[in-house]
């Protein structure tokens, strides 16, 4: 999903660049046990401002970062100049790597973009290598219950229909074979409702069991 005009505007100020360094990463690095010097794809990865800070705390041998979204992907071209890090656009329901390429996949707040949402979680297992980790914070339908939430959903553009509730998001992941090492739910000053979610890909992913059980319904 492109982001409509508010979104891109709030993606692309200090504000949430500092809220992003500052809180989220922070986070994210101290609930992770991945090693340096590892391969990670960042999921949506916006201006560059999360790419940079993956590197910053994660301290990779290389990043692969997508977004949907060619203005994106322009502004990270522009923002970040490191050799270890590609920036290409993409989609998070069909990624142009191979089986078992990575040892993470992180995203800051992504997949709750995305309808299909089923088909992107099975692809980031697709494509990571076994005891991988799935790193994220994201939204679910419970965000837009809030007080608040209810007046973001009349301003921000997602697809409400389709969204998963909290524990389908994690039914669904179990379903696929993923052990989730860590799960919790936020909502800072009653601001905005986020969970945080550390997950590790097992050896060997239900993925034929999952594309069964899609073609049951």
């Amino acid at each position: 999903m492109i982001l409509n005009k508010l979104e891109f505007i709030l993606m692309n100020n200090p504000i949430r660049a500092f809220i992003q360094d500052n809180i989220e990463a922070r986070k994210l690095r101290k609930l992770s046990n991945l090693p340096k010097n590892k391969t990670i794809l960042e999921l949506g990865c916006g201006n560059g401002t999360g790419t940079k800070l993956i590197k910053k705390y994660f301290s990779p041998k290389e990043i692969h970062a997508i977004d949907l979204d060619p203005r994106m992907i322009h502004l990270a071209k522009k923002n970040v100049k490191d050799p270890s890090i590609s920036f290409e656009v993409a989609s998070a329901t069909k990624l142009p790597f191979k089986d078992n390429q990575f040892d993470a996949v992180i995203e800051f707040g992504i997949i709750h973009h995305i309808p299909n949402w089923r088909d992107c979680l099975k692809e980031l297992g697709r494509v990571m290598k076994p005891n991988g980790e799935l790193i994220l914070e994201d939204l679910s339908v419970e965000t837009w219950k809030t007080f608040l939430g209810r007046f973001y959903k009349r301003v921000l553009d997602h697809p409400y229909k389709q969204m998963y509730t909290k524990k389908e998001f994690i039914t669904h992941l179990k379903r696929l074979g993923f052990i989730i090492q860590y799960q919790r739910t936020y909502n800072p000053f009653g601001l905005m409702k986020y969970f945080v979610l550390v997950a590790k890909k097992k050896n060997h992913l239900n993925l034929n069991d999952e594309n069964k059980l899609r073609k049951s319904k």
